[in-house]
């Protein structure tokens, strides 16, 4: 009976495992919290509102690099220009490292772009689109001050500003910036882009207080009155992806790249929507594809982290967000994403550090504080992860991940009684929350219900056959139940998932041993 208590302890310590996207994902017998996606409150901007700089020389050798020295990266050199005449020799240097002729020949025509000071004045809506689609104020403020604008801002249009996310900063550069106003008025044009501001207002507004499907509508409405606009379309699949349709967000992202084929933020979204369906080779693509319209865009680094974290290249992702961090330490979802891949990597202590950071500059971060709570749990303090679980429930009551880490971490205290209710709380929140199924199993087993035990555990592998802890733990209640032969094959299909783990093992290799006698 030794090996019990052993197993016991070893099931509820696995607390933390990547399970994102901004925003903006695996399984384990601990939480199955996403890597967070960046917030889109922290994505880039729009390119269809921002200056697109040409390409350098750096840039267009990274290119080649990172696979685009074919027609699709030629067409993006097409697009924006380069800032620099490629010589002989780095035509040739492009050329060995697998550059095609397409490519070079897109090259060899490129004329530098305009500068960003010819681009044209911000309009009030793309300043409310640049809102609605989550840039944060003080980007908008500094294309204000980059672009101007070509109206006069009025109180109740500042005051909008300020309802939708705008803060003190966008406002000041609102009153301040160079006003360049069309040549001929279109009246009938500015009463369109009045009601247009009127709706991406009130969807920014609803969209800050959480009342995504009524912020929705408003796209919608908008949309209705300009469907030739890649921001508006950017807006909608924001919010749709709040909503986790990421279906639906994915077609109106590549609707707004069909109108703007370098629309930064729309790759961007598509990238994390693409990430949470899994497809990760295609998330690679599109994030990739941000970082060629702008290499700075923490947002993108942060998903491109995500996506080659789901990949299982730990150390790739670690880089990203990393690199994200450089460019924008305030970012609290690449805080805690970088924290998820330090934990996977079994660096718990810096994990911990960085859950802290990402709570230190958002109080209010669920995900962060189950993240915490689970690394707490890593080094046994069941307390801490208590603490950090209900920290988490207060902001989201409805959070079936946490309701199980909080099942967990009491469960591992020995208070089975409290434990048992946070587990069912969590499936009847996400009936198909396989972690859930296993720990209430669990529960049961040490209560010395093994029927109930039984039960779950196989609840559970009918959702992921994959789970050797949790055939395991079925062979070890079959085991007590008395029925030798259906343990032994659960005993051997958790060896043959994980033949590397020794309690798989030593099970397996003793029911063998006793079945010769």
């Amino acid at each position: 009976m030794g090996y019990r208590t052993r197993l016991t302890l070893l099931i509820l310590s696995m607390s933390l495992v990547f399970a994102p996207s901004a925003w903006a994902r695996w399984k384990s017998a601990a939480p199955t919290v996403r890597p967070t996606r960046v917030d889109l409150k922290a994505s880039a901007t729009p390119a269809a509102s921002q200056p697109v700089k040409p390409f350098t020389e750096e840039q267009v050798r990274n290119m080649v690099r990172d696979g685009f020295g074919d027609e699709s990266g030629a067409k993006l050199i097409d697009q924006r220009g380069i800032d620099f005449a490629p010589s002989a020799e780095f035509l040739k240097a492009l050329q060995a490292a697998g550059a095609s002729e397409a490519f070079l020949d897109a090259l060899r025509a490129a004329h530098p772009s305009a500068p960003a000071g010819l681009k044209k004045p911000l309009n009030q809506v793309q300043v409310f689109a640049l809102l609605a689609g989550q840039v944060p104020s003080h980007r908008v403020a500094v294309l204000v001050r980059e672009r101007g604008i070509d109206f006069e801002p009025q109180a109740d249009y500042l005051q909008q500003v300020r309802v939708g996310g705008g803060d003190d900063e966008l406002v000041d550069a609102l009153k301040s910036a160079r006003v360049t106003k069309p040549a001929t008025a279109d009246t009938a044009a500015q009463a369109r882009q009045t009601a247009i501001r009127q709706h991406l207002a009130r969807g920014a507004e609803y969209d800050r207080g959480a009342r995504y499907a009524e912020a929705e509508q408003e796209y919608r409405a908008a949309l209705l009155l300009d469907s030739q606009s890649a921001d508006l379309f950017v807006s909608l699949a924001t919010v749709l992806y709040q909503q986790k349709k990421a279906d639906d967000a994915a077609v109106a992202c590549r609707e707004a790249l069909r109108l703007s084929p370098n629309h930064e933020l729309a790759h961007v979204v598509l990238g994390a929507a693409l990430g949470d369906k899994g497809d990760w080779d295609d998330e690679l693509k599109e994030e990739r594809q941000a970082l060629l319209l702008n290499p700075n865009d923490d947002a993108a680094h942060v998903n491109l982290g995500n996506a080659l974290t789901g990949k299982g290249d730990t150390d790739g992702g670690i880089a990203e967000y990393r690199e994200a961090l450089r460019l924008n330490p305030k970012d609290d979802k690449a805080h805690n994403n970088l924290g998820n891949a330090l934990a996977k990597r079994g660096d718990t202590d810096r994990a911990i550090s960085e859950y802290r950071e990402a709570l230190r500059l958002n109080p209010n971060y669920m995900e962060a504080h189950v993240n915490l709570g689970s690394a707490l749990g890593d080094k046994g303090d069941w307390n801490g992860k208590i603490a950090e679980t209900r920290a988490a429930l207060r902001l989201d009551p409805n959070a079936a991940e946490a309701h199980y880490n909080l099942g967990a971490a009491l469960a591992n205290k020995g208070d089975l009684e409290s434990a048992i209710p946070e587990y069912r709380e969590a499936l009847r929140l996400n009936p198909n929350y396989a972690p859930a199924h296993s720990g209430l199993g669990l529960a049961y087993y040490n209560k010395g219900d093994l029927n109930g035990a039984i039960l779950e555990y196989r609840e559970s592998l009918r959702l992921n056959p994959r789970d050797g802890w949790t055939h395991n733990n079925l062979g070890a209640a079959l085991e007590m139940s008395g029925d030798r032969r259906s343990a032994l094959e659960e005993y051997r299909a958790a060896y043959a998932l994980d033949s590397a783990s020794s309690i798989y093992r030593q099970n397996y290799e003793r029911l063998v041993r006793e079945g010769n006698r």
